[in-house]
């Protein structure tokens, strides 16, 4: 009887252990499908012409709006004709080779390395994706290389190919030896280590941008990031140009990242303008907002925009009509009303890249401008002013115009703050965001 029993058990175990199996493997096999059916909708959408709506308004999964359709659409940052995956230059994996890291990106290590061309060895920068990576991060890494290899412009970092072949996958980028802007402003206000510019060298490096921005636009991209880590130089010295990138080298946090599907949404809440705070919409004209703090990191040599302020303090501040003061005593007034002209609470009525180009060439030329004193570790940015309207829905009241803000103590750590620079989306926007 008991070995009757004890074999009745055995077979019970092995029947479940037969079930539980089956089951795994048909799940595996439906994630298989399910991932299968996303890469090819997510490659192929790059093949899409959006529409001007979807050009113009693009929702932050914040809100709880945005479906997987216009997420993917999100993934491939709104570009106009893009190539297909199958259109990029694939390169041979002999042609390139790793040096050292240059930091960690939002897939993986990015590396200082050397692209065999022709007879020559270029510089290049390599962003790796491991082999051991989920299929979804796979999918993705392709869709910002093949948005990136779209880019032809003195003012916007440079793809030269692929090399997918073997793992781990590679994306060569061009090589920039000045490094981010950011560090490089903050080397220049430092008293050690210290790097000497000009007002006027500090205005090319803002007209590069302008024109690498304009050429986005042009281009119905949506950045959404434009910030001075996000921006690299050829060089540290005079002359040098400046381009915008946004693949992890100047920060480890990438785009991907903001559009986190299964966890918290990280948004430069420092950047962004009230509709992107309060409803997750995106445009040309948001980017516009976030050139204007550019500017003023430009000006501040390197201070950090809203210093003092924590994440939610400054949503609640610029939802509600408060504004960066002057960068510095120094910044001539005819540089602060054009950071004013992007950060109007209408989008619609900020100014356009053209005209910011226009403008800065034009104050290039006064002779005030060009001989305005560069500040220096002394020198701290000019009280927040509260002079806008507030767009908040939820509040009803109105801002006094010209009101200061008193200067809160600079709590801001200096070094590189992930956490102070980006704001985990999940309590971002209120409860009736994206509401008519």
């Amino acid at each position: 009887m008991a070995v009757h029993y004890a074999l009745t058990a055995v077979l019970l175990v092995l029947s479940v252990a037969g079930v539980s199996v089956c089951l795994y493997m048909g799940t595996r096999k439906g994630s298989a499908k399910c991932v299968v059916r996303r890469r090819a909708q997510c490659l192929s959408s790059c093949e899409t012409t959006f529409s001007e709506s979807e050009r113009t308004a693009i929702r932050s999964p914040g809100n709880g709006m945005t479906n997987h359709s216009s997420m993917e659409i999100n993934q491939l940052y709104e570009l106009n004709g893009v190539q297909r995956f199958d259109d990029l230059r694939k390169i041979p994996r002999n042609l390139i080779q790793l040096k050292h890291p240059l930091g960690e990106g939002a897939f993986g290590i990015v590396y200082q390395g050397t692209l065999k061309s022709n007879s020559e060895y270029l510089p290049v920068a390599v962003k790796t994706l491991p082999g051991c990576i989920l299929a979804e991060s796979e999918v993705d890494f392709a869709a910002e290389a093949v948005i990136v290899c779209k880019f032809h412009h003195p003012n916007v970092v440079q793809c030269f190919g692929v090399s997918f072949d073997a793992s781990p996958k590679y994306i060569v980028l061009e090589l920039l030896a000045g490094g981010d802007v950011r560090t490089f402003l903050r080397r220049c206000r430092s008293a050690v280590d210290h790097l000497t510019v000009t007002t006027l060298e500090l205005l090319d490096i803002v007209v590069d941008i302008a024109k690498g921005c304009q050429y986005l636009e042009q281009h119905h991209f949506v950045h959404r990031d434009i910030a001075a880590r996000n921006c690299l130089l050829t060089s540290l010295t005079s002359p040098r140009a400046a381009k915008i990138a946004d693949f992890g080298m100047a920060r480890d946090v990438v785009r991907s990242d903001y559009y986190r599907r299964h966890s918290s949404v990280l948004l430069p809440v420092r950047w962004m303008p009230p509709e992107a705070l309060q409803e997750g919409l995106f445009s040309t004209k948001s980017d516009i907002w976030a050139f204007g703090i550019f500017l003023w990191e430009v000006l501040s040599v390197g201070c950090s925009p809203y210093a003092g302020l924590s994440n939610q303090e400054v949503i609640h501040f610029v939802t509600n009509g408060g504004r960066l003061g002057a960068p510095s005593h120094f910044c001539p007034p005819e540089l602060y009303d054009l950071m004013r002209k992007c950060w109007t609470s209408v989008p619609a009525d900020r100014i356009r890249f053209s005209d910011v180009i226009q403008t800065l060439l034009g104050l290039m030329g006064v002779s005030s401008v060009a001989a305005a004193k560069v500040p220096d570790e002394m020198d701290s940015p000019l009280p927040l002013v509260q002079t806008e309207t507030t767009l908040n829905t939820t509040n009803n009241t109105e801002s006094v115009g010209g009101t200061m803000v008193d200067g809160l103590p600079d709590r801001t750590d200096e070094r590189e703050n992930r956490a102070h620079d980006y704001h985990s989306g999940t309590q971002l926007l209120p409860s009736n965001a994206g509401q008519r």
